[in-house]
């Protein structure tokens, strides 16, 4: 897929994103004031079949009630039918919500309470929407007024609404949490598929290399009366050992490769001396430092050296470490192997004088492929494998992996492996 049609199907897919969660937002807007709506109307409905059925059933009159606005709460047989019929008109509504209500007169700009009220919220109901007129009951045709006031009244619409705004807010997540995860899947597939073609151009590299000198150094042996030439033809068949052997580990990397990616590798422990293997490697790595004018410094000062490991694995994890520190070394390499133990188990370090790791860098090297960047794509061997099997195996171990580094001057790996009994 072209760049420029991934941003065009991005920026449409963010914008229908956008737009079902403006889309949804409104349309629970609007419910909400449907409800509040509705809840208004069965209100009003209520208080006016209130109304009728308290003249109808007690055939009052209510200037003949006792309204002493001085006691405005006095107790009177009518007034405890009007409660019952409040109760009983809500619950036939479904409201079972706590309500305050009152009479009152409103004579010019003066309501009076003259009946209920002397709660915290009478100005909440002299002021109240919910009212209904009283002035058929009068004789006088007084400005009475019956009138109520839902002090939770909000929380009763969202309750009526709770289940509609989880599920509604729900989906909202799901949508927007898909479309991120889809888009930060498309962005990573993007980013492994470029490394991965660096690998594949990398490895194409890595073989061509050994094959061409292979293949020349057999043109040579096979020239007539080459083999009469003992020392030439013996230096020959050096190259195409030493070269074969190249290429086998290289085979051997990209095999354990796909080993790992299908979770494959197996671990054989058993009871071990780090510092054995450790050693063994060391004389093994000397002559590829030697090589360069470098040496390996050891300070073995771990008490307890044995762990619970697969020999191979370690063997493999410390000649890694050695490996790079050779590799990324751009002067005389100084490697310092360190071992120390822990509470709960044994640390080892391999400390270089190298080129070192950016703090941007540290993060992502021991990630698959990945490699450091030097400035040139193949100044340094390798596959970017190294780290990622160190870490990978570490942490198979139960143990754990870190970088300290400064750029450009060098960098040091910590392992830490647990003792046999601190394993889980």
């Amino acid at each position: 897929m072209k760049k420029k049609t991934g941003i065009i199907i991005f920026i449409l897919s963010g914008l229908s994103i956008f737009g079902v969660i403006v889309t949804q937002v409104f349309w629970l807007g609007n419910t909400y004031k449907l409800k509040n709506q509705q809840f208004d109307d069965k209100i009003m409905l209520g208080l006016t079949v209130v109304a009728n059925k308290w003249h109808s059933e007690e055939v009052i009159q209510i200037d003949s009630l006792n309204l002493d606005s001085t006691n405005h709460n006095s107790d009177s047989s009518q007034f405890a039918t009007l409660d019952r019929l409040l109760i009983r008109e809500f619950e036939n509504f479904r409201i079972d919500s706590n309500y305050v209500y009152a009479i009152y007169l409103h004579q010019e700009d003066n309501k009076i309470i003259v009946r209920g009220g002397d709660t915290p919220w009478d100005y909440e109901i002299i002021n109240s929407t919910y009212r209904v007129s009283l002035a058929c009951l009068s004789n006088q045709s007084k400005p009475y007024y019956l009138a109520l006031y839902f002090p939770d009244r909000n929380h009763i619409i969202c309750h009526q609404l709770f289940w509609v705004f989880i599920i509604s807010g729900l989906f909202v997540l799901i949508i927007g949490f898909s479309f991120f995860y889809v888009i930060y899947f498309v962005f990573r597939y993007k980013q492994t598929s470029v490394v991965k073609n660096d690998f594949i151009n990398n490895m194409t590299h890595e073989f061509k290399t050994p094959i061409s000198t292979v293949s020349i150094s057999a043109e040579m042996l096979l020239r007539d009366g080459m083999f009469e030439q003992t020392e030439k033809a013996r230096r020959y068949a050096k190259i195409i050992y030493h070269e074969n052997q190249r290429l086998k580990h290289l085979v051997e990397q990209v095999l354990q490769m796909a080993v790992m990616d299908k979770g494959e590798l197996k671990i054989r422990r058993k009871d071990i001396d780090a510092h054995k293997i450790i050693n063994d490697v060391i004389s093994k790595s000397e002559v590829l430092l030697a090589s360069k004018g470098g040496l390996i410094k050891t300070y073995l000062a771990a008490n307890n050296s044995k762990i619970w490991a697969d020999r191979m694995h370690l063997t493999n994890i410390i000649s890694n470490l050695l490996e790079n520190a050779n590799k990324y070394s751009s002067e005389t390499p100084i490697v310092v192997v360190r071992t120390r133990n822990i509470h709960k188990g044994l640390i080892i370090s391999v400390e270089d004088n190298g080129i070192g790791v950016k703090s941007e860098n540290q993060k992502e090297i021991f990630r698959q492929f990945y490699r450091v960047p030097t400035g040139n794509l193949h100044d340094v061997k390798g596959f970017g494998l190294g780290l990622y099997y160190v870490k990978l195996m570490t942490e198979a171990h139960g143990g754990s992996i870190k970088i300290i580094s400064d750029w450009g001057k060098g960098s040091t790996f910590e392992l830490f492996f647990p003792f046999k009994n601190e394993l889980k």
